[in-house]
């Protein structure tokens, strides 16, 4: 709005105006320009009204969308409190010029609606030619009233290595902020709450756990949760287990001085896609610790080994017999050997938090590493929204005006690869343990058969989360056809996936999906 000396020099150009050409004598000239200047200058002054009126009516409403965003970012639940935070927003924002009066403001709460009305009187230049009613404006903000709980599961698997990986980290703070700023609007209690789930061939549900004070008599010690099954006993019970006898994997970790790395395993099949709550009186129901156990020597010939760490201790010629042997755990492992942890290196799970800036630190510290089982991450990433344990952060199901959502990245299609070269196991030890131990639904099959499989199970949970309500938001950068058509059947729409063809668009892409998710909305 122009200020109260801007007006005053307009008034006296035109008063300047006709003073020069009042004092022009030059004949016929001074006639015309006389009569001209009776009949424009109520045009000129009110050409210069409406200028100034259209500047106030501007300000006016810019001032009134402030305030009336900023009452129903406010706890104020009843009119009457809406009002008196309105008002004393509305006066910051509002600067009234001389001559210019505030003659009314309202600010109404109703359901969740705020509306705002503003009055103003704004005097003409030309008062007695031109005349014209009290500036008004109103304002309508819908108030948020929705508690969103928001996983991302993202993609670590080692062909996201790089820029990729970097991308990702930027895009999924970005979209947190986006979140975060809309959740300003809410006035609710903990409004957004978010999780993170780094994922590859495994998860990691925790970070790294010591074992100096475990209790290998009751299998449990300081930070081991009650939903973790040391001894595997859903694996000892079908003959699935990678030890020649019931073994407790703490212990043995134990033994040769590690921690837990803080991974697990997929539990078996059909609880593997669902989020039945972990119970002892149900082993398969329960997680068993990742631990990749000590392949046959390498240097007695068992070229086909890819994690050996110990001297198995035996001149058997059957590599599973070398692998199997308990004894040879009581070994102490230097510092440097990942031994049973290998592979599990990943950022640890954030459970739901509404302290965001504790999920975007671990955001940065993401690494790439290892095979792709999407699978297991978004299973992982439902169980961080699940009223059930193992985490039970989430609200229930039923809570009203709350959104459940996940965000699922991913790069590659899902993998369980035979190792090049001659492999005792048929496969890398990870989240499924190995093929021959029956997590995938098979024991053995090619490398496309075992993605046929993972791809299979992938689709089943992603139609058993939806049965939840659980928004699914999917993209996928740079993916083939395959996976393509899965995460576009995974995503609760079609207009829910993303397809990123560069790792360069995926701020774009999660900047849309944030922009999906923002409950709130101004309208005037």
């Amino acid at each position: 709005m122009k200020s109260d000396s801007s007006q005053r020099s307009l008034r006296k150009a035109v008063a300047a105006k006709l003073v020069a050409g009042a004092r022009d004598e030059r004949g016929v000239a001074a006639v015309f320009f006389a009569l001209a200047l009776v009949l424009l200058s109520p045009v000129v002054l009110g050409m210069a009204d409406l200028y100034l009126g259209s500047t106030q009516r501007t300000q006016l409403q810019d001032a009134l969308d402030a305030a009336t965003l900023f009452a129903a970012r406010s706890n104020a639940t009843t009119s009457t409190a809406v009002d008196a935070v309105g008002d004393k927003a509305l006066a910051a924002n509002l600067v009234l010029p001389a001559g210019v009066t505030l003659v009314a403001s309202t600010f109404t709460l109703s359901g969740d609606t705020v509306t705002g009305y503003a009055e103003i009187t704004a005097p003409a230049l030309a008062p007695s030619v031109w005349t014209h009613a009290n500036l008004k404006a109103n304002s309508t903000v819908v108030r948020g009233t929705e508690r969103l709980e928001v996983a991302l599961v993202l993609d670590n698997t080692g062909s996201m290595q790089g820029t990729k990986l970097d991308n990702t980290k930027a895009a999924a703070k970005s979209l947190i902020d986006t979140l975060v700023a809309a959740s300003a609007n809410v006035a609710v209690t903990d409004p957004l709450k978010v999780s993170l789930v780094p994922f590859a061939a495994t998860v990691r549900v925790q970070g790294a756990t010591s074992l100096n004070s475990y209790n290998t008599t009751t299998h449990s010690g300081p930070s081991i949760p009650s939903w973790i099954d040391p001894q595997a006993q859903a694996h000892v019970t079908d003959g699935t287990d990678i030890f020649a006898s019931q073994q407790d994997r703490f212990g043995l970790m134990k033994q040769m001085g590690k921690s837990w790395a803080g991974c697990v395993e997929s539990r078996k099949q059909p609880y593997d896609i669902q989020e039945t709550a972990p119970t002892s009186g149900t082993p398969a129901t329960m997680f068993v610790p990742y631990f990749w156990p000590d392949e046959a020597d390498y240097n007695d010939g068992f070229y086909g080994s890819v994690n050996d760490y110990l001297d198995d201790g035996s001149n058997s010629s059957s590599w599973s017999t070398r692998q199997k042997r308990v004894a040879k755990y009581n070994t102490t492992l230097s510092g440097s050997v990942d031994g049973p942890n290998a592979w599990c290196d990943l950022q640890p799970v954030i459970r739901l938090t509404a302290t965001t800036s504790t999920v975007k630190t671990a955001i940065d510290g993401m690494v790439a590493s290892g095979e792709t089982n999407v699978p297991m991450g978004l299973m992982w990433g439902w169980h961080t929204l699940s009223p059930n344990a193992p985490f039970g952060d989430g609200a229930a199901y039923s809570t009203a005006n709350l959104r459940k959502i996940i965000v699922l990245m991913t790069d590659g299609d899902n993998t369980m690869v035979t190792p090049s070269g001659w492999s005792n196991n048929g496969s890398y030890y990870g989240g499924l343990g190995y093929i021959w131990q029956g997590l995938l639904g098979i024991t053995s099959g090619s490398d496309a058969t075992r993605t046929s499989k993972m791809n299979d199970r992938f689709t089943a949970l992603c139609t058993a989360v939806k049965a939840r309500n659980i928004t699914i938001y999917t993209v996928g950068v740079g993916v083939s056809a395959n996976s393509k058509t899965l995460l576009q059947g995974c995503a609760s729409s079609t207009d829910k996936y993303y397809d990123v063809t560069q790792a360069s668009d995926l701020t774009a892409a999660f900047n849309s999906i944030a922009g999906s998710i923002a409950s709130l909305r101004i309208s005037q």
